[in-house]
Formats: C-alpha cells, structure tokens, sequence
C-alpha cells in the first residue's frame, strides 16, 4: 500500500483531513475547482460521530484497488409491477437501457453526466458540503446522479424510481442529485438501494432539493443491500412557502448505514414530515441523524421514527429540532421508539430541542424497551407461536410508520422484504408457527 495512504488511515482519528484528501485525490481523482470544506473529520470525539464507527470506511477509500465505476447490469426491479419512471444506477453508473425517463411537459429529468450545461444547485454556508467530512466527499468526486426540475404548477403523473444497485467487490459509488421544484410542483420520488450478496464497498449518494412556495415533495426512501455495504445518504430539503415535503426512509438491511437528513424550513406556512423505520439483525448498523431547522414563523414538523433491533445489533437516533428567534407559532413533534429484540442488541438514542422562540408548542420523546410480555402472553395463550407472535407486534409498532408510504406497491414491497428476512410468514390477522 502506498506510504501516504497508509499513514493517512492510521491519522484518521486524529483528524488529518489533509492527508485524506490527498490520498483520496490520488486515488479517485478530484473534480477540478471543487474546494474541500475544513471540518474535522468523522470519528467518535466529534459529537455528530460519537456512536459511529468510520473504520470501514477507510479501508475502503483509501484502497489501491478502489474504483468508483464498474461494468456491470441489474436486471432487478426492486418494486415489482409499479408503474413509474425509472433511473438506474449501478455501481454509480447510469444504465440507460434498464431506465425509462420521464416524458412529460414542464419536467426535465436526465443522469447528470447529461444534463449539457444544466447548472447543479449552488453550495452555501448550510450546504451538507459545507459542514459534514463526508458530504464534502461527494461534493469533490461525485459524478453522476439525477437532475430533476418540475416546472410551475406540474404534477407528475407517475411516480420516479430511483434505483441504486451495488454489485461487486472493491467499489465506491459517489452520487449526487438534484431536485428543484416550481412554484405548486408536485412529485413522488423512490430511492431504493439494493446490492448483491457477494457486495463489498461502499456508496455515498447526497440529494438536494428546493421546493418552492406551494410545491409539494413525497419521497420514500428503502434501504435493503445485503453483501457488506457501507452507505452513507444525505437529503437536504430546502422549503418555501406553504410547502409539503415528505420523507419515509425505510432500512430493511445492510451492514453500515447512516441517515443524514435535514429540512431547513425557510418559508411560511411550510410542512415537513420525517418517518423512519428500521429493524438491523445480526452484526448490522444503522444510524439515523435528523435536522428540522424552523426559520421562520407559523410552521409545522412532524417526526416519528421507530427502531427493532435484532441479534447483535446497534441503532442510533439523534434528532435535532431547531427553532429561530424568528420562528413563533411552530409546532414541532419529534418521537423515537425502539425494542430491543436481543440482549445483545444496543440502541443510543439523542431527541433534541433548541428553542430560541417564546410563542411554540414543541414537543419530543424517546423509549428504548423490549417486546410487550402481556401482550405476546395474550397472543400465546390463544394458540399463535413465538415468533409469530412477535411479528404481529411487529407490524402493530411500525404500521404507522408504513402507512407512510403512499404508494401500495411500495408499502407491499417493504413489508414482503420485512418478512423475508426475519423468516415471518407473510404478515396477515392469524400468523401461525409451532414454536
């Protein structure tokens, strides 16, 4: 392994983004003119990072053999007769022929190594670029991703599939999209992550979207990668006035993944709704990280995230809810609810508030427990197995979570991968097993 990698990884913890970065420019190769923003880099005395390991990651990244783009097909449509437009992206690349673009008056959708002059949304100093290592990372070597824009007053007719698939060994996807929706625009986006059992890398995908006054924005988000991926996502919303925006993420599995999502509400009257579910088995890791910054007055967040966490397992849930002297008559709601399925399983959970308004009704709320015993006693007792049993808890726990997802097929989908995994039979009113 080359010198400068090698003491480039032994560093990281210490924070010697120089060196990184000149490791990753030899290796990746840095777009030219993209500036790299001075943030320490991630581990666990940064705050956001406490609970995170980052190790993976340099072993990836920092590799001689890493490649961010390699040959390769998927032929799997993750949703199954789902009527929608459709992005491909394997291992970072567009895969035309598995795509089927939108068509459709006032909508300008195309990979972004197409889009021929169509200028990316502009970094400021509350980009993710700006303040987080990594999101800096896809700011200096991303190099495909989508680039959407809905015209005034457009509501797109079907929904738009994005779909990620990682295959391979030795990969490190960097994606970068870009979403701007006009004035009373509408759409439902899915971004669904899959990757195959022999997978071995890591993806780093960051969503920006602007939604302008009246537009309205529903995006659900599932994550199911089996082989060894690590996978980082940043969405960062950006609200005008009277503005709906949704977003369901999803996390069915994979071995390392992190959530990064923010919503900076910056006009009035505007709506923002984050849901989360996510059930990690043996020896996976998922974190999820949320920001609603409320900026301006007479507005609402809702958020409702929900964690089961089996066998040797770890969840993280920080939260943050911001409010600005500006900010009166906000109404935020911020909760976290988990169960730990294993004694050996570990959930760290952070709800915040930080309120600098005196006219709010905030409110938020966190529980870490186990399965209701009363409850799979009564369900016992009338002859319903074990495990059965506790996956009709299951689904009564994150149902509501679910219901989220607007799109039937969608919401099919998630719960058939669900049961898949865990070995339940299919959700319905009488599972039955002999345990």
């Amino acid at each position: 392994m080359d010198r400068s990698i090698s003491e480039a990884k032994h560093s990281a913890s210490e924070a010697s983004g120089a060196a990184l970065i000149e490791a990753l420019d030899k290796v990746l190769g840095a777009k030219a003119g993209v500036a790299f923003a001075e943030v320490p880099v991630p581990h666990r005395r940064v705050e956001r990072w406490k609970y995170t390991p980052t190790a993976a990651w340099w072993r990836d990244v920092l590799a001689p053999d890493v490649k961010t783009v390699a040959a390769a097909k998927c032929d799997e449509n993750p949703v199954p007769g789902l009527d929608a437009y459709r992005l491909v992206f394997v291992n970072g690349a567009f895969d035309a022929a598995a795509s089927d673009l939108p068509v459709h008056t006032g909508v300008t959708c195309m990979p972004v190594s197409q889009r021929h002059g169509q200028k990316l949304q502009v970094e400021d100093a509350f980009s993710p670029e700006s303040s987080d290592w990594f999101a800096s990372i896809n700011g200096r070597y991303s190099q495909e991703g989508m680039y959407l824009r809905i015209a005034q007053g457009v509501e797109v007719d079907r929904p738009i599939l994005i779909h990620h698939h990682t295959c391979g060994a030795g990969t490190f996807n960097v994606l970068r999209h870009d979403i701007v929706l006009a004035l009373n625009a509408s759409v439902k986006l899915i971004h669904w992550s899959t990757a195959a059992a022999e997978a071995d890398g890591s993806v780093n995908v960051l969503t920006r979207a602007d939604i302008g006054a009246g537009a309205r924005l529903h995006l659900d988000k599932v994550q199911d990668e089996e082989g060894i991926v690590r996978h980082i996502a940043f969405e960062d919303i950006r609200q005008g006035r009277a503005s709906h925006a949704e977003v369901h993420t999803i996390t069915v599995r994979g071995s390392w993944v992190r959530n990064d999502l923010a919503f900076r509400i910056n006009g009035q009257g505007a709506h923002a709704e984050l849901n989360g579910a996510f059930l990690p088995g043996e020896g996976e890791f998922v974190d999820n990280h949320t920001t609603v910054d409320h900026r301006v007055p007479h507005c609402t967040s809702s958020e409702n995230y929900k964690g089961i966490l089996y066998g040797k397992s770890t969840g993280v849930f920080n939260g943050k809810v911001f409010v600005r002297p500006d900010a009166q008559q906000t109404n935020a709601y911020q909760q976290n609810a988990n169960i730990l399925a294993s004694e050996n399983s570990r959930m760290n959970a952070k709800p915040e508030l930080e309120i600098y308004a005196d006219d709010v009704k905030c409110s938020h709320g966190c529980t870490v427990g186990q399965f209701d015993s009363d409850a799979l006693f009564y369900a016992r007792s009338r002859g319903v197995g074990l495990e059965a049993a506790k996956a009709m808890l299951v689904h009564a726990f994150i149902g509501d979570v679910l219901k989220g997802l607007s799109i039937p097929e969608v919401r099919l989908e998630v719960e058939h991968r669900l049961a898949e995994k865990h070995g339940w039979d299919v959700w319905s009113d009488h599972p039955n097993d002999d345990s």
